[in-house]
């Protein structure tokens, strides 16, 4: 364990406190609750929301047979979400994946399979001027694209640092890295990986940053078996006789690191949170209270939130 660990107070609210030689304060939950005015038949994922939590961004196969963007507004952050409308500026006839709204919401990222990118899937980008505008065509972000696939995640980190996931350099699965750019009116560097967070036979994927850039939230999910395997976020995963562990369906984690220039040291399984199904797609609320994400306990992808408990 790292000494005086930095770990977030009340997660993206930016203060921290010295936890000397103890570890960070693990997270507990609320028992998860499905979002129902965001339903439908077929799957919802990828929740993001604005700051003030009134627009909510997700994707959706419900009416296409095709992953598309779609949203919903409400008028206040207690109030259920108005019915949802595809993002149709943005969708086309490929498949679109991975919605990001910044916390202004006047950018939206996504991923997309359309033609004119760099690889498979490439991080596309929308702004508009103010929140009653429509979206611009968007454009590919060729500084974040490789010839593999790559999506996009909100940025953490006052909104200087995007969490996103990509194959690039021959990855079996998805792997997290991050890109930072110096202001949030300029282009994002190229993507460094999150080397400390890479795992033999898991991927690691779905990134939140919290705003203090101390604590990410993300999904994990084995894409082999290897009895030779080595360690695992959070210790996941039952261990077999013959000494390697059983594959689960991706889960739920959070990790710290001291300074925003370190490592990722500790990780914890959100073990309150995660099933024997799918759990993926986290985002957590500016006041630290709520955490959205996407589930199949119900035998489809939909969305969900999550009370976090005082820690």
């Amino acid at each position: 364990m790292v000494a005086a660990l930095a770990a977030t107070a009340a997660a993206c609210t930016g203060q921290t406190i010295s936890l000397g030689d103890r570890e960070p304060r693990r997270y507990h939950f609320e028992p998860p609750q499905i979002v129902p005015e965001l339903s439908a038949t077929g799957r919802a994922d990828n929740p993001t929301l604005t700051g003030d939590l009134l627009e909510i961004y997700f994707t959706s196969d419900r009416t296409s047979g095709n992953g598309d963007v779609w949203f919903a507004r409400r008028s206040d952050p207690r109030a259920a979400f108005d019915a949802p409308s595809p993002v149709t500026e943005v969708n086309s006839d490929a498949f679109e994946t991975s919605s990001a709204i910044s916390a202004d919401g006047l950018t939206l990222w996504f991923g997309s399979d359309r033609g004119g990118g760099s690889g498979t899937t490439d991080i596309w980008m929308s702004n508009r001027p103010n929140r009653s505008s429509p979206w611009p065509s968007p454009v590919n972000v060729v500084a974040l694209n490789t010839a593999a696939e790559d999506i996009p995640r909100p940025p953490g980190q006052h909104g200087l640092v995007m969490p996103l996931s990509s194959k690039q350099g021959g990855a079996p699965d998805y792997r997290t890295f991050l890109a930072t750019r110096p202001t949030t009116g300029t282009p994002f560097r190229m993507p460094v990986l999150v080397s400390e967070l890479v795992y033999p036979d898991r991927s690691t994927v779905d990134g939140f940053l919290s705003d203090d850039g101390l604590t990410l939230f993300f999904s994990s999910s084995p894409f082999q078996f290897s009895p030779d395997a080595g360690p695992r976020p959070g210790d996941a995963g039952t261990t077999t006789t013959d000494g390697g562990t059983t594959p689960a369906a991706a889960d739920l984690y959070v990790a710290w690191r001291q300074s925003v220039d370190g490592p990722f040291s500790v990780t914890q399984t959100l073990e309150d949170l995660n099933t024997g199904g799918d759990e993926r797609d986290p985002w957590l609320t500016p006041d630290g209270k709520t955490l959205y994400f996407t589930s199949d306990r119900d035998g489809a992808l939909a969305i969900y939130t999550a009370a976090v408990k005082p820690r």
